[in-house]
């Protein structure tokens, strides 16, 4: 199991609104001022998302968070190779319905658009693929507010 800390926003219809806390790898890393991933930590926003919980909760309160590791791959796999996937078939669609001047110059910007489109695609659909299909986020334990 993964765990990681997490901060209570919300909690309404049933739902407990997780945004996690910073990871404590990076708090603790030497490489962290040239890291590229704790850099993107910083600059972008945590997103919340809903967990099911059973555990009476209230905005602020600090928990811990388990992932079941089994499903990381197949979530890496997903992330991964859906956008490679729609490259691949929007360029052999592109080779075969394009007529013959256009279905060899314009390969490498359908390739683009279509990797772009995978990726979008993914982007959309995270919380659906992600939070409810690949693995399921559970709050364990309550922690003390430091």
């Amino acid at each position: 199991m993964i765990e990681e800390a997490a901060v209570v926003t919300r909690v309404s219809d049933g739902r407990t609104w997780i945004k996690s806390l910073q990871s404590n790898a990076c708090s603790g890393c030497l490489q962290q001022p040239s890291c590229g991933t704790a850099t993107l930590a910083k600059v972008l926003p945590k997103r919340e998302f809903p967990v099911d919980c059973d555990i009476n909760l209230q905005a602020g309160d600090h928990v811990m968070v388990e992932i079941d590791d089994s499903q990381l791959l197949l979530t890496s796999l997903l992330l991964y190779l859906v956008p490679l996937i729609f490259m691949l078939l929007g360029v052999g669609m592109a080779e075969a319905w394009l007529p013959e001047p256009f279905n060899s110059g314009y390969l490498p910007e359908v390739a683009l658009s279509t990797l772009l489109a995978g990726f979008w695609l993914i982007n959309r659909c995270q919380n659906l693929l992600l939070l409810h299909l690949c693995f399921k986020p559970q709050i364990v334990k309550k922690l003390g507010n430091d």
